[in-house]
């Protein structure tokens, strides 16, 4: 590329013009023409180059995170890993935060991907530093472009066209620092940036500021540090405040994440603010001994014989203070989890803690088997109202998926806190009676399940059903609800919760059932329709004689561990210790009551259920 200087424009000019205004004017436009198009080629190889190798990549990317992120290594590693897979640090990051938001990993092995992926970030520009500027790139560049070219269009919806993709990506990623560095080069001979205005500190701080805006701008810190080592080998700008752009630029690819959390879970944000706290304190403790870390990088480069150049200076870097970040955040990263944890709470994660499972009285066997009661009992009034709004037939009422969640996060933490109380040594009615509590629990996880498809099930809108069935699914749904608020054990009134009202439920289920297949006979229903309507009839029972299943389960468990909660029922224990029955003392005196109990209630329940699904 042949480029022209400020010295062979110095010729006689037009019409008694000044030939250096020409000159001037002709250069200038040279340079902007081929600096814009550089950075085009640079932005638009490194999208094709990323995108290739995402698609190239396959399931590789959820995979290595999912299962390899077990530990601080392995997460670090992990991210490092897959961003040198696809070259991108910005698409590893929201990639992970997608992760965090659906649940797949925890804030505490987020973090550490994170920080992986920073140190990963480095690679681009050691290959810049290493081939970029060092061999003939043009020659390299167009057989990439050609190849590549080749095996995208010969194997269309293959992984041969991915790697194709990715070639020429890598292609026009070199020729656009052909064209960069060609330009740097031409200014760096003719001028000379003005100082700025400050010294020391105050004067690397706005060449942080640059960075930071240029990242920003274009949304990708990776070609922000491409075009800083080209200015800085062209001789545009000094080393040290290269190096303090470098360290903007990496800062500035925090904004990818916090645009990615918009709207999205709380440890999603958690793991995007760790993230901006992770590139900040880094960035920080660089600029503050940015003058020693380039001494020693320079060190290094000669005792381990590296070409020494301002690229290679610059890569060394860039991966030195990615590093040290990772050292820094070593032993501060648990703390930084723990308050981040305490940050943007959402409403599911409050509905979701535990508000009784105290792990202070498990050495008290009878309260802990109490909180446990008492968690069950949030489980039980959630899952109903799981149920009520997952019926509705007659109207539009959006299904509430944050209530399922409640609903398995604190069976989860039940189970958690029953395994812990079930490990030490327990009389035998306190282990039937935990044995019944997670019974009770697993019967409401069933009932979720349930009212998930009786929620697919009622989506449709209602049609203009044949009188019939409409009164019969208006009857039997009214019905349901009366035994739901039978059922839900925080409502401050209710009758005896007897299996009265269940028995409606199978009287109005039988006749809703003759409607439907009445109506279906006189035509007046297509056959999907009917089978709808059907599988509805039959998943509102089913979760109807669970609900009552497990709530007769969990009153004969509360009552036989405190006959007084009933009156005080939703309000928590305050009975200590020596209210309680003596654990030595006679067990089977206590335990013959309760066992009969629950036989009884096994008995009355194995003779309602006359039907199966």
């Amino acid at each position: 590329m042949a480029f022209v200087t400020i010295h062979s424009l110095a010729k006689p000019g037009i019409r008694g013009q000044s030939p250096l205004f020409y000159g001037a004017v002709f250069f200038m436009t040279f340079i902007l023409t081929n600096l814009f198009g550089g950075i085009g080629l640079l932005l638009v190889g490194m999208s094709l180059m990323t995108d290739g190798l995402k698609l190239a990549s396959g399931n590789a990317l959820r995979e290595i995170l999912a299962m390899w992120t077990n530990t601080r290594l392995r997460g670090l590693f992990s991210g490092f890993l897959v961003t040198g897979i696809v070259q991108s640090s910005a698409a590893v990051t929201v990639a992970t935060i997608g992760f965090a938001n659906s649940g797949m990993l925890t804030l505490d092995r987020a973090v550490w991907v994170i920080y992986g992926s920073n140190v990963g970030t480095t690679l681009t520009a050691w290959v810049v530093a290493l081939v970029g500027f060092q061999l003939n790139i043009d020659a390299l560049a167009l057989p990439l472009i050609g190849v590549g070219a080749l095996l995208r269009f010969s194997g269309a919806r293959t992984r041969r066209s991915s790697y194709g993709q990715a070639l020429v990506g890598f292609g026009l990623l070199f020729l656009g620092i052909s064209f960069l560095k060609a330009t740097f080069d031409n200014l760096g001979s003719d001028f000379t940036l003005p100082t700025l205005v400050g010294s020391g500190l105050g004067q690397m701080a706005i060449y942080m500021s640059i960075g930071f805006l240029l990242t920003t701008a274009m949304q990708s810190s990776t070609a922000s540090t491409v075009i800083t080592l080209s200015a800085a080998q062209g001789g545009l700008i000094p080393l040290d405040a290269a190096a303090a752009v470098v360290i903007g630029a990496n800062l500035g690819s925090t904004t990818t994440a916090l645009i990615a959390v918009a709207g999205a879970t709380a440890n999603a944000k958690r793991v995007a603010i760790s993230h901006v706290l992770f590139n900040l304190i880094t960035a920080t403790v660089a600029l503050l001994i940015l003058k020693p870390m380039l001494g020693l990088v320079q060190w290094l480069g000669t005792t381990l014989d590296l070409i020494p150049s301002p690229a290679m200076t610059l890569a060394f870097f860039h991966t030195l203070f990615n590093v040290l970040g990772v050292l820094l955040m070593w032993p501060l990263s648990g703390k930084l989890v723990q308050v981040m944890e305490r940050r943007f709470r959402s409403t599911l994660e409050l509905e979701a803690r535990p508000r009784h499972l105290d792990k202070s009285v498990l050495a008290l066997p009878f309260i802990a088997a109490d909180a446990i009661a008492l968690e069950v009992m949030r489980v039980n009034h959630l899952t109903i109202n799981a149920i009520r709004s997952s019926l509705r037939y007659r109207q539009e009422v959006p299904q509430n998926h944050d209530e399922h969640a409640v609903v398995r996060k604190l069976a989860d933490a039940i189970a958690s806190y029953s395994v812990e109380l079930g490990s030490q040594e327990l009389t035998p009615f306190l282990s039937e009676t935990l044995a019944n509590l997670i019974e009770s629990t697993q019967q409401y996880l069933l009932v979720i399940d349930i009212v998930e498809d009786l929620a697919e099930l009622s989506q449709s809108p209602r049609e203009q059903f044949h009188p019939d069935v409409a009164v019969a699914l208006d009857q039997y749904i009214d019905c349901i609800l009366h035994h739901l608020d039978e059922q839900d054990l925080a409502l401050p009134e209710h009758n005896t919760r007897g299996s009265a009202s269940y028995d409606a439920v199978e009287l109005y289920y039988r006749k809703l059932k003759d409607a439907i297949l009445r109506s279906a006979a006189r035509g007046e229903l297509s056959m999907e329709r009917v089978d709808r309507l059907l599988q509805y009839n039959n998943q509102a029972k089913r979760a109807s004689r669970q609900t009552l299943k497990a709530t007769q389960r969990l009153l004969l468990v509360r009552d036989a561990l405190q006959p007084s909660l009933h009156a005080d029922k939703g309000v928590e224990s305050t009975l200590d210790d020596n209210t309680r029955p003596a654990e030595t003392t006679n067990p089977t005196d206590k335990e013959a009551p309760a066992e009969n109990a629950l036989a009884n209630e096994h008995d009355a329940v194995s003779e309602r259920e006359v039907l199966t699904n």
